[in-house]
């Protein structure tokens, strides 16, 4: 069986650079969140249901998910994020148990999981967890440059998602991610060499596929 490394923080953190270093260590990186586009984008596996519960009109003339208005929707709707949850948490587990299994011979792959804090279920198929860690004003000062939102704006989704404490509560390793993006390669190579020994060592490693 495949060893995983969970991979999460919040908006800003850099989550992506450091998957991004991870893959260029040769490190199979599984993203939930580009699974969920995958699922909306025009003839995505979740299409059909989403277009049953809602409507034609959260669809977008292209034939993927619509989600300005979705979001919008969700967002003082809970009975509509819930609805929507339930269609594509089991698709996006079923995608991403399948990406993984076709890793079986990889040391161990990186499972980046943006709601991993939130997801008890995503925690325990996790060998280990990995937190992207930065102060608050970091990742508003980040996502408002590559988003064009307002502070305000960011601190809103910040203040939808867990807190730093609750994903450092989760943890087994912190990279704390307020310099340059060599700063956090040099952290990534240094967890991989310890994650190889890691994935090497395990039972789960030695267990038939």
């Amino acid at each position: 069986m495949t060893w995983i490394v969970g991979l999460t923080g919040g908006i800003g953190s850099g989550k992506t650079q450091a998957s991004n270093a991870f893959e260029a260590l040769g490190v199979p990186v599984i993203d939930t969140d580009l699974i969920s586009h995958a699922i909306t984008a025009p003839n995505g596996l979740a299409i059909p249901a989403i277009r049953e519960a809602f409507g034609d009109e959260l669809i977008d003339p292209s034939g993927r998910l619509d989600r300005n208005k979705m979001r919008e929707l969700v967002f003082k709707d809970p009975e509509a994020r819930h609805k929507l949850e339930a269609i594509l948490h089991p698709i996006i587990a079923n995608v991403t148990m399948a990406s993984i299994s076709q890793h079986s011979q990889a040391p161990y792959v990186v499972l980046v999981v943006p709601l991993l804090a939130e997801s008890p279920q995503w925690i325990s198929r996790c060998d280990r967890i990995l937190v992207i860690d930065c102060e608050v004003e970091t990742q508003v000062a980040r996502v408002m440059q590559r988003s064009k939102l307002s502070a305000e704006e960011v601190m809103a989704i910040i203040a939808t998602q867990a807190t730093r404490d609750a994903r450092k509560a989760i943890a087994n390793e912190v990279i704390v991610n307020e310099s340059t993006v060599e700063a956090l390669t040099q952290q990534v190579r240094r967890l991989h060499d310890f994650y190889l020994n890691m994935a090497r060592q395990s039972p789960k490693s030695r267990e038939p596929v």
